[in-house]
């Protein structure tokens, strides 16, 4: 009687394990296998797979790695915080995890955690890294050591990424903006060259020329690249921004509006461009649109600012003036005549938004 019932248990036990298996192998084939195209069906085996116990240690790991990379393919907000929490399972399971190592490091860098991002670096280092795993390592260390300041470390990565892969398009233009962090202009210039000359269709290697060319005070070819950045990227903000900024310093005031209006057509409640197109209509004498661009409180905190500078200056040179033996007569004299020909300027600044404010709050500036 005994055997009778123990047999049937035996023989579900055993037909349990002989499918339950293949079953999971199956998973992890389907997990390891996946793609951006299979991604959800991909996550969903990695998922069965780690859940199987079947599987532990590296290749455990494996499977966290691999879920961890196909949440980047789906569409789900919380998708970078899934894939932080998979591959730091990986790494607890397998220390020398070096790919998710790698990218961990790169979360961490999204996440301004600099100091994390290099430790997990360098670790992956420690662990062995084939050229193409060294170039992304020098990639990422190199981007965290540039954030913190430290540019001499990060052009050293840099240039060795570049050293195994001489046509590495992004590493010279990651290098380039740390010499141009250090102010060695042409250096960075020659890095953007290399760039360009490598993908013509890099939008932002031209913009990153751009600045160094306005930096240097060449503004025809600041408006030149950061025009190309644009050709390529129509909806870059930065580039507008920095070609109107050109055009203003050429004198070219309209051209500088008509890119301050793109960007307010992008974002149109981008103070920085508002500001930057009021004092372009303030240099063409437009105070209307000057104020309807900084808006009528921030005039009128312009206008108190600007009275009490005014009032200081005026009590600072009659102070001056009755102070004895600080400064010769003659020098005070000089120093009144200054403080009165700045306080005409200003007030005949003061006068024409006195007026400006006057029509708006009429209702007259429409």
């Amino acid at each position: 009687m005994r055997s009778g019932v123990s047999a049937p248990v035996w023989l579900i036990a055993l037909v349990l394990a002989a499918v339950s298996r293949p079953a999971a192998a199956d998973d992890r084939q389907e997990c390891l296998n996946g793609s951006k195209e299979t991604a959800a069906a991909a996550i969903v085996a990695c998922t069965r797979a780690i859940e199987s116990g079947v599987y532990e240690d590296g290749d455990l790991s494996n499977l966290y790695h691999t879920r961890g990379y196909s949440w980047s393919w789906t569409s789900r907000a919380d998708r970078v915080d899934l894939a932080f929490k998979d591959y730091t399972d990986a790494i607890r399971l397998e220390p020398k995890a070096v790919s998710s190592l790698l990218n961990r490091s790169h979360i961490y860098n999204q996440r301004r955690d600099y100091d994390r991002a290099i430790a997990d670096v360098n670790r992956a280092f420690e662990g062995g890294l084939s050229d193409y795993g060294k170039r992304i390592g020098y990639g990422e260390r190199g981007y965290a050591y540039q954030a913190k300041g430290d540019n001499d470390r990060a052009i050293a990565d840099y240039s060795d990424s570049i050293q195994l892969n001489a046509n590495n398009d992004v590493a010279l233009t990651a290098r380039g903006s740390a010499y141009h962090a250090q102010g060695d202009l042409d250096r960075a210039i020659a890095d953007y060259d290399r760039a360009i000359a490598l993908d013509p269709k890099y939008a932002l290697a031209y913009y990153n020329r751009c600045l160094v060319y306005r930096e240097k005070g060449d503004l025809d070819r600041a408006i030149a690249d950061c025009g190309q950045a644009i050709t390529l990227y129509p909806r870059y903000r930065d580039a507008y921004y920095n070609r109107g900024s050109a055009y203003q310093a050429k004198g070219d005031v309209d051209r500088a509006i008509a890119d301050y209006d793109q960007i307010i057509a992008l974002d149109p409640k981008d103070s920085e461009a508002h500001s930057s197109r009021a004092m372009a209509y303030l240099s063409k004498g437009d105070f209307r649109r000057a104020i309807a661009d900084f808006g009528q409180g921030r005039v009128l905190l312009w206008f108190v600012t600007i009275v009490l500078l005014a009032v200081i200056g005026w009590l600072w040179s009659r102070t001056s003036v009755r102070a004895r033996g600080r400064w010769s007569g003659r020098t005070m004299v000089e120093v009144c005549e200054q403080q009165i020909a700045d306080m005409q300027h200003r007030n005949a600044a003061l006068e024409r938004i006195a007026l400006a404010l006057e029509k708006h709050s009429l209702g007259q500036l429409g």
